[in-house]
């Protein structure tokens, strides 16, 4: 594929994503007004909305002048490209697991569908297969896992506020002893880690393959 027709065929992606983003976080307010801003799901959905809107901005900006895209623009990407990866595996090997294996309801219905599915998935793709990849830096794997963390202490510190109640079990101070909240911090944290580390080796390899 040349060059020209991947930046197509990432900007189709991305208006995409511009357009599923949007109709997910209508429903979601719908819903839940400023309630949603609580979940993981709602934030990394909602950068990556940002991230594809100016990307697709800048790409358009691309193919009608020749125009380089900015690597800020790109690295933005990369960040919610890593946070929409956390939303879609906490889904599949930690929520659907502790609801029963709930899969249907959480990947298939409602705002889920767009939010833990289809969006993650575009994202992933698009931005490993058909965007020009920037020189990414190692300490770009840190923007990603640095606003997990945020979200975390955050929502930790108003579950032990007593102002909000989850939304997920291992966020339920209360609910579960302090080791074990430790202990889920650790993993969560820890495999954002890992996952954002993970992605930054493949598009690496790819980078270095390509070059």
């Amino acid at each position: 594929m040349s060059e020209k027709s991947a930046l197509r065929a990432a900007l189709a992606l991305d208006l995409a994503m511009v357009v599923l983003e949007i109709i997910g976080a209508a429903m979601s307010w719908r819903q839940l007004g400023v309630w949603m801003f609580q979940f993981y799901t709602q934030d990394s959905n909602l950068l990556a909305l940002a991230a594809c809107a100016l990307l697709a901005a800048f790409q358009l900006r691309a193919l009608r002048t020749g125009a380089d895209i900015p690597v800020w623009a790109q690295r933005l990407k990369y960040a919610a490209v890593c946070c929409l990866s956390v939303t879609f595996l906490v889904v599949v090997l930690v929520l659907a697991p502790m609801t029963g294996g709930a899969y249907g309801m959480l990947l298939f219905e409602s705002t889920m569908l767009y939010h833990h599915l289809l969006c993650p998935l575009a994202a992933f793709f698009g931005f490993m297969l058909f965007e020009k990849q920037p020189a990414l830096r190692r300490i770009d794997a840190l923007l990603p896992a640095g606003l997990t963390f945020l979200y975390a202490a955050v929502l930790t510190a108003l579950n032990i506020a007593r102002v909000v109640d989850g939304p997920y079990p291992f966020l339920r101070v209360y609910a579960q002893s302090v080791p074990m909240s430790v202990l889920w911090a650790l993993v969560m944290l820890g495999g954002t880690e890992m996952l954002t580390w993970g992605l930054y080796a493949l598009h690496d390899r790819r980078a270095w393959k390509n070059g």
